[in-house]
């Protein structure tokens, strides 16, 4: 982790990734777990869990190929009564309880899901109840064409098809023609739909419609009920869950930043010699927008910036700055400031930007030492002022490393004899101003003889720069 020494002048210009949470760091736990087949104890891949509880804590994350999900939750500092609701196509639906308390991680959850393949009223079926079917009793998912589809006009897939299956309390499935309504029972709200609203069973007792996506990524419940008022009875299904993922951009999930603010790249040309620039972009809810969304970048006053690239899975899109021989003067924060802009459009149509600045400085150092000769007593030691900037007297480019090297029988002690050297724009103690110590190592030797120590300076770019100071040890006899 770099530490960021930025000037007064540079708050507000200079933007970093930011994680959007305003509590303590100690309200902030993560829920995390494992589902898992109950028959077989595999992991299930693709499993939908839902945090439905508290109501203002709701998010979905969907299990990786060993069956593991995580959430990371800010609980305020209020212990809270968590439910976990985490259903599959094919298998039934189950629920978590348990309470948090912040400060305490639950990452030990094992879930199991019993497979739940619906009854055909088929051949072959060595259980299945002879004779002709009654009216329904129950009504269960059969299959679903995708668990996850995108945000209306995001691109890929937008719509799932969904197949239920009617059967009566003996398990026979029903003939044709009985009508059932299809209802969203809980969406994110954004215009999501299910069409068409109401289906007949066909001869196998199977009815199929599709939900259509909105404009807002969430989590999608569906349900299929069929109503016998003869009976006074209403016949529904297990809700089954859906996820919208990968909405538009939106401004505030959307941000820019270098990987080193400080690059040595000013007056040089050098393909090579890089800056990576990530831009990371979400929506509305904060999840990665759909994998191939375009964000386009420019430079101001000087470098050299790839034009554009493509979101990946996880919302981030990765540009190179390159070394290009320019000597940027920005006119309000003076040589070597330029300003790289990244931009994106979101669900109106609008461009949405962002701005990050950076600091080109030169790839050789200028280094000063003071005093600038070595006068060392028998066994005694004499401290350096040491001044090392680049030429426009700014700190030199973030990762340059310095280093102190002494001649026989002396030993260099201080902040520089062995640094690596942050991200900083600001001169000053620890970013360009240091000290260091050369002490006489071997004071049983009483010959005076000559000294030396020498610092060196090597930048990200490979350009090495070097000050030797020499002088005596001077010895008693």
């Amino acid at each position: 982790m770099r530490n960021y020494l930025i000037p007064l002048t540079l708050i507000g210009l200079i933007v970093t990734f930011i994680f959007q949470g305003c509590g303590s760091s100690n309200d902030n736990v993560i829920i995390a777990g494992q589902v898992l087949e109950q028959s077989t104890g595999n992991p299930i891949k693709g499993a939908i869990v839902e945090l439905t509880q508290p109501a203002e804590l709701q998010q979905t994350a969907t299990t990786d190929s060993s069956g593991n999900f995580s959430f990371s939750v800010n609980l305020n500092g209020q212990a809270a009564n968590v439910t976990l609701e985490i259903s599959k196509q094919d298998y039934s639906t189950a629920s978590q309880n348990f309470k948090m308390v912040p400060g305490t991680n639950v990452n030990d959850l094992s879930i199991e899901l019993a497979s739940s393949s619906s009854s055909g009223g088929g051949n072959g079926n060595n259980n299945q109840v002879g004779g002709e079917a009654s009216g329904p009793a129950s009504i269960k998912l059969k299959s679903m064409s995708s668990q996850t589809i995108n945000v209306a006009e995001t691109g890929g897939t937008t719509n799932s098809a969904f197949t239920f299956v009617v059967a009566d309390s003996a398990g026979r499935t029903v003939g044709q023609g009985y009508e059932v309504d299809f209802s969203i029972i809980k969406g994110p709200g954004g215009g999501e739909s299910i069409t068409p609203a109401t289906g007949e069973t066909n001869s196998k007792g199977e009815v199929t419609s599709n939900i259509f996506s909105g404009d807002s990524s969430g989590t999608v419940r569906i349900q299929a009920k069929i109503e016998r008022p003869k009976y006074n009875l209403t016949v529904k299904s297990t809700p089954v869950l859906i996820s919208i993922a990968s909405g538009f951009p939106v401004a505030k999930n959307f941000h820019i930043a270098p990987h080193a603010h400080n690059f040595d790249g000013y007056g040089i040309i050098d393909e090579s010699h890089t800056d990576l620039i990530t831009a990371s972009v979400g929506d509305l809810k904060g999840n990665p927008v759909k994998s191939g969304t375009a964000v386009y970048f420019s430079a101001s006053n000087g470098g050299l910036v790839n034009g554009s690239a493509s979101t990946d899975k996880n919302g981030y899109a990765s540009v190179n700055l390159s070394a290009n021989g320019s000597k940027p003067n920005d006119p309000n924060l003076g040589p070597g400031f330029i300003h790289i802009t990244g931009q994106t459009v979101d669900k109106d149509n609008n461009i949405i930007e962002k701005q990050t600045t950076l600091l080109l400085t030169t790839p050789r150092a200028n280094i000063t030492v003071s005093p600038s000769a070595l006068n060392i007593s028998n066994g005694g030691s004499q401290t350096f002022d040491v001044s090392i900037k680049d030429g426009n007297g700014y700190p030199m480019a973030a990762d340059t490393k310095i280093s102190v090297s002494t001649g026989q029988g002396l030993t260099a002690s201080g902040d520089i004899v062995s640094l690596e050297l942050g991200d900083y724009l600001q001169a000053g103690p620890g970013t360009t101003d240091f000290s260091v110590t050369i002490s006489d190592s071997d004071p049983s030797t009483v010959t005076s003889t000559d000294g030396s120590f020498t610092i060196k300076v090597v930048t990200p770019s490979g350009e090495v720069t070097t000050t030797t100071i020499k002088g005596s040890r001077a010895k008693t006899k």
